[in-house]
C-alpha cells in the first residue's frame, strides 16, 4: 500500500511525464488519413490529434501547443497557405510539415516563406513519415 506521500509523488511524476510528451496535430479535411496517421504516430509514442479543418486546427494548438504540426494544403474553405500563416504570426518557432497531394514547386517556396519547415507528398509513408520527419524534427517520445 501506497504512502499519501509516495502517491503524490508518483501523481508528479505522471503529471510531469504527460506535460513533457511529445504532441503532434495533424490538420487534413481527410478523417480517415487523420485517424490512420494519428493512430500510426500513438503506436508509436507520441501523442497525437487530429483537425479536419483550418479553424479547428488553430484552436487545437492555441488551447494545446503541440510539439510539432502535419498540415495539408488543400483544406476546404481557409486554405493550408492561410493556416500556415496563421500559425507562423503566433508561433513562429513551432514546426510545421507540409502535406500536400501534388508537390508544387511554387506553393512549397511560399509554404517555406511562411515557416513550414519540410514538405512530404501523399500518399503518405508512415514510416517516411516517422522516421525522416517527426523523430527528426521533434525526436523520439
Amino acid at each position: 500500500m501506497l504512502l499519501v506521500a509516495e502517491r503524490k509523488l508518483l501523481y508528479n511524476k505522471k503529471q510531469a511525464e504527460s506535460a513533457m510528451a511529445k504532441k503532434i496535430l495533424m490538420i487534413d479535411d481527410e478523417p480517415e488519413i487523420c485517424k490512420m496517421v494519428t493512430e500510426f504516430l500513438f503506436d508509436a509514442g507520441y501523442t497525437a490529434s487530429y483537425a479536419l479543418n483550418g479553424p479547428d486546427g488553430l484552436a487545437m494548438i492555441k488551447k494545446d501547443l503541440p510539439s510539432l504540426v502535419l498540415l495539408d494544403i488543400g483544406l476546404p474553405g481557409m486554405d493550408g497557405i492561410e493556416v500556415m500563416r496563421l500559425i507562423h504570426e503566433e508561433f513562429p518557432s513551432l514546426p510545421v510539415v507540409i502535406l500536400t497531394g501534388h508537390k508544387d514547386a511554387e506553393t512549397v517556396k511560399k509554404m517555406g516563406s511562411l515557416g513550414a519547415c519540410e514538405y512530404l507528398t501523399k500518399p503518405i509513408n508512415l514510416e517516411t513519415l516517422l522516421h525522416q520527419f517527426v523523430v527528426d524534427l521533434i525526436g523520439k517520445p
